[in-house]
């Protein structure tokens, strides 16, 4: 799986993003709301690793969640945990949970899979 637009915020919280609409070209206008969307959400995603570190304080790993946009009204319909070498499944819901709050500014025209990459880990 490939992630687009990497970037490190918080405890070294690696955040990708790829999506795909119903087999078509996903409008980049969509594609931008949709990012931003989930970069907005970052705290709160650290926020689910800070409360895994004080269950394990070395949890580190990669989680994927697989997440579904309705058309209308641009709400994240569904979102669960794809992969993940973490092994805190408290963790994983937490994070799948913030990511059901998203809403688009504006809906996108078709329904929206999308791919959202997580690594989570110490700063250097």
């Amino acid at each position: 799986m490939k992630f687009k637009n990497m970037i490190v915020v918080g405890l070294c919280l690696l955040l990708g993003v790829a999506f795909s609409a119903c087999g078509a070209e996903l409008n980049p206008k969509t594609e931008g709301h949709i990012k931003s969307a989930l970069e907005a959400k970052k705290d709160l995603f650290k926020a689910c690793y800070e409360s895994a570190l004080k269950r394990d304080r070395t949890v580190q790993g990669d989680m994927a969640l697989l997440l579904d946009i309705n058309a209308e009204p641009g709400t994240v319909t569904d979102a669960k945990v794809e992969k993940t070498n973490i092994k805190d499944e408290e963790m994983g819901s937490c994070v799948a949970n913030v990511a059901k709050g998203i809403t688009l500014p504006e809906p996108p025209a078709v329904p929206v899979e999308g791919h959202y990459g997580l690594e989570f880990g110490f700063e250097k």
